[in-house]
């Protein structure tokens, strides 16, 4: 027999024997108690998201911190970061979170007092940033008074086992520091001041959340409210430069401040009755025996007043909610009665639960901002964590709420939809400035819409006809803000809009250039095939009357005609040449097309391969050959070399950024030697790139700003292009992508050199230039009011003798809200100009009404 060993006999490190098995990695085994918080965590994330499980949750949740607490600094740690992270980023969890804690503490009052010293600490951490120079707030930092805010609301909500004397304690101070910085200016706002009375009065109620007949801490709120009575004076500051309406608002202008002690005077009144009709009875969840309430380690220190005054202006980097408070909190409207039937759709926030809601959902909003899907999910749930029947089912129609109205007037008309859309949109439009990227507003919408569409697109469709029907006399920057939401909208939903409803409209005015409604449609339109590589898509959702919308030129045929010709002494140019998509001067019909596709052939050589003699070699042979052809060989060969550079980059904007960054300094040189203005030759560089791109001007002005990146033109000459009038109209008030250029650039020259206002300065002048112009057209005295011109649907109206003078008044009152537009938008690079404004505004402006109005913009640049 053969004396072998069989496999299994050799030893793993025997040379004999290879495992030819592959290794698995071992599994890692994870610790009890990490693995207890990978599964309960989001359990407490997650706390009252089901209606039917919320009494189980509250039951096993309860019974396992009970049981946990204090066996392990991981879970100590991990429920401290969990519970704080739904507290400020989910504040309508607050009273289920609370009402947890509250089971707790009953069985393990150690671990109920913990998260109370917790929470305390976490407030006093939030207080000393307020004041720290170095604090820098992430995209999601809602700000340090507006943490202390939502950890009040929970501390509050736990009145029933913290003291009432500590509780109060915290409410008199915020309130008197409040008072105190009011007072500090008696004849001015103080930011602060707003932020820390509006927000802590906003926590009152929820004292009483589980506790409503603690008739000591009643009467201690009552004294404090007493008090506010007495000692603070909101101070009303109607500033024109933020409101969202040039003269006839749709609703009356009210600031939030306003409506913050009425409405929790009225919330407490009557027993309760309001909150008992909004907060959820979690009577039955609450622990039957005698608790001892739990006081807090140390008393809350509060900044001086000393050291609070250089931040009460919240003009710091403070928190996207925090720094909303820098300017009056206007209440924004889009749901109003008037547009539904004889009832609101949206909680009034003229009532604790509407301010409530509002505030809520900002909060959800801004501080969950890097989780979009998330906050989609919770703002449209609100309504599960407050008392069933304040809102009617999800997805019903208005026509349904009428009948049901006009039945049983009493029953509800509040829609979950109208308030959470009316609150995000209250954040699109924020003037001066939005809290966040415009696209994660957009896209926060798009994905609502998309969550729900049958139920939500109804809901988009009455907010797009409120803006339309409100369009004359929205803000000129509202309304390019309406543009890009509506624009963005259809076009991720298949370009599906009811244009019939704008039939009339259009057939009425499409001839009257400068009516907002004709603009809108006409730049939306463009938009939407800027949006899609499918324009059949486009076309095909649109009746007959908006075909004519979809020329997306910059400029007419005629004019392109006209440009092209001026360029020409003996060829005759045609509708076809200038209609094409290629380059016009290597057509064959062109005298000079084979001398041009040598100059493209030069354009196309590499780097290292050009020599600008050759370049010059070429331009020397075509101002030989046809130099007695052309008008001004100047201005023919900038018109030529540019459109070549242009031409040879069409494929793309890198394209296009490449040929001008390898052919500048060739550029410059050549047009150096021209004999032409620097003025002119800057304008027809401009110019030949729009006349290049005429079928598609935001590519045109996007490579102006390359060319202005290259040095080959100044912003001014971009400015001077937007606002000279072709044929009698100013394109640069009206055209979409000329607006955006325009606020484009100066945007960067206020990043790139915030101390040079000369570009501010110009585009104001330019601007007064043109209102001065339709002044003059219109031909009213100096002292003499220009009405608004609002088109009332059913008046009657001969557009063809009175519609030259409409147009002009729209130009009037579309240039005067640009200028207020720049002045808000820029008021920072503004305030440095305004003495020299106020001083030089007789000179600037002749209309006596219209020089008033600039002034009192100009004055509120200072305080905004």
């Amino acid at each position: 027999m053969f004396n072998r060993k069989r496999k299994g006999d050799f030893d793993d490190d025997d040379e004999g024997y290879r495992d030819y098995r592959p290794r698995m990695p071992k599994r890692q085994r994870i610790p009890p108690v990490v693995q207890l918080c990978k599964e309960m965590m989001p359990d407490i994330c997650t706390i009252g998201e089901s209606v039917k499980a919320f009494d189980d949750d509250i039951k096993f949740l309860s019974e396992a911190i009970i049981n946990e607490y204090g066996n392990d600094d991981y879970f100590n740690n991990a429920l401290f970061q969990t519970l704080r992270a739904v507290v400020i980023e989910q504040p309508q969890k607050i009273p289920a979170i609370a009402l947890l804690v509250i089971v707790v503490n009953a069985d393990n009052a150690v671990a109920g007092k913990s998260i109370i010293n917790y929470f305390f600490e976490e407030l006093q951490k939030c207080v000393k940033e307020t004041v720290d120079e170095s604090f820098v707030a992430t995209s999601n930092e809602t700000g340090p008074w507006n943490k202390i805010k939502l950890i009040l609301r929970f501390l509050s909500t736990l009145s029933p086992i913290i003291l009432k004397d500590d509780l109060i304690a915290i409410y008199t101070k915020l309130l008197k520091l409040s008072v105190d910085l009011n007072n500090q200016d008696l004849g001015k706002r103080n930011p602060l001041s707003e932020a820390i009375f509006t927000n802590t009065l906003l926590n009152i109620p929820y004292l009483f959340y589980f506790n409503k007949t603690d008739e000591p801490m009643k009467e201690s709120v009552e004294e404090l409210i007493s008090y506010l009575e007495a000692n603070y004076n909101s101070k009303i500051a109607d500033i024109s430069l933020l409101r969202e309406y040039n003269s006839n608002s749709p609703y009356e202008i009210t600031e939030l401040i306003q409506v913050a002690l009425p409405n929790i005077k009225r919330a407490l009144a009557n027993n309760m009755e309001q909150l008992n009709d909004l907060f959820i009875d979690y009577s039955h969840l609450l622990p039957t025996q005698e608790i001892e309430k739990s006081g807090f380690n140390d008393a809350l220190e509060l900044p001086t007043l000393e050291q609070l005054i250089p931040f009460s202006n919240l003009d710091k980097e403070c928190g996207s909610v925090d720094s909303m408070w820098r300017v009056p909190r206007y209440i924004f409207h889009v749901y109003l009665p008037n547009s539904t039937g004889n009832f609101e759709t949206v909680v009034p926030i003229s009532s604790f639960a509407g301010q409530l809601f509002n505030d809520i959902i900002i909060d959800l909003v801004e501080s969950l901002e890097f989780n979009r899907q998330e906050v989609s999910k919770q703002v449209m749930s609100l309504d599960l964590f407050f008392k069933s029947g304040i809102f009617v089912e999800p997805g019903e129609s208005i026509a349904d709420l009428i009948a049901d109205h006009e039945e049983d007037p009493l029953s509800s008309t509040f829609k979950i939809e109208d308030l959470a859309i009316e609150a995000i949109l209250s954040l699109i439009f924020k003037l001066p400035k939005v809290s966040q990227p415009f696209a994660y507003f957009y896209t926060l919408l798009v994905d609502i819409c998309l969550s729900s569409p049958k139920a939500i697109a109804p809901v988009f469709g009455r907010a797009f006809r409120f803006f339309y029907n409100n369009l004359d006399d929205l803000d000129f920057e509202l309304r390019l803000r309406y543009l890009d939401w509506f624009s963005i909208q259809m076009s991720n939903f298949n370009f599906s809009w009811k244009w019939k409803e704008w039939e009339d409209d259009s057939i009425k005015l499409n001839k009257i250039f400068y009516n907002p409604k004709i603009t809108f449609i006409r730049n939306l339109i463009r938009k939407e095939l800027r949006l899609t590589s499918n324009i059949a898509e486009v076309e095909d959702s649109l009746p007959d009357e908006f075909i004519q919308y979809l020329d997306t030129s910059y400029v007419p045929t005629e004019e392109m005609l006209s440009f092209y010709q001026s360029l020409f002494t003996e060829h005759t140019v045609t509708v076809e040449e200038v209609s094409t998509n290629d380059l016009f001067f290597k057509l064959s019909s062109i005298p000079m097309d084979e001398s041009v596709r040598t100059l493209l052939d030069y354009v196309h050589k590499q780097n290292e391969q050009r020599d600008v003699n050759d370049l010059k070699t070429i331009i020397s042979d075509i101002k030989e050959q046809y130099g007695s052809t052309v008008t001004d060989f100047n201005r023919f060969i900038i018109v030529l070399l540019i459109q070549c550079v242009v031409h040879s980059g069409s494929r793309s904007l890198s394209h296009a950024n490449k040929y001008i960054s390898d052919l500048k300094d060739e550029l410059n040189e050549v047009f150096g030697a021209l004999e032409i203005s620097q003025e002119e030759k800057e304008y027809t560089i401009i110019d030949a790139v729009m006349k290049y791109w005429n079928k598609n001007s935001q590519n045109g002005f996007l490579i102006a700003d390359a060319l202005k990146f290259a040095g080959l033109i100044s912003a001014k000459s971009l400015y001077n292009f937007c606002f000279t009038e072709i044929n009698g109209k100013n394109y640069g008030i009206v055209d979409g992508t000329a607006i955006e250029a325009i606020f484009r650039n100066l945007s960067q020259q206020g990043i790139s050199n915030p101390e040079n206002v000369e570009d501010f300065e110009f585009v104001f002048e330019k601007l007064c230039i043109i209102v001065n112009g339709v002044v003059q057209e219109l031909g009213v005295q100096t002292t003499e009011e220009i009405p608004a011109q609002i088109l009332d649907p059913e008046m009657e109206m001969d557009l063809e003798t009175e519609g030259p003078r409409l147009n002009s008044l729209w130009k009037y009152s579309t240039t005067v809200s640009f200028i207020k537009s720049i002045l808000r938008r820029y008021s920072k690079e503004y305030r440095l100009l305004s003495e020299k404004f106020k001083g030089g505004m007789d000179n600037a402006i002749v209309h006596e009404p219209t020089k008033k109005q600039i002034l009192e913009w100009i004055k509120e640049v200072d305080i905004i």
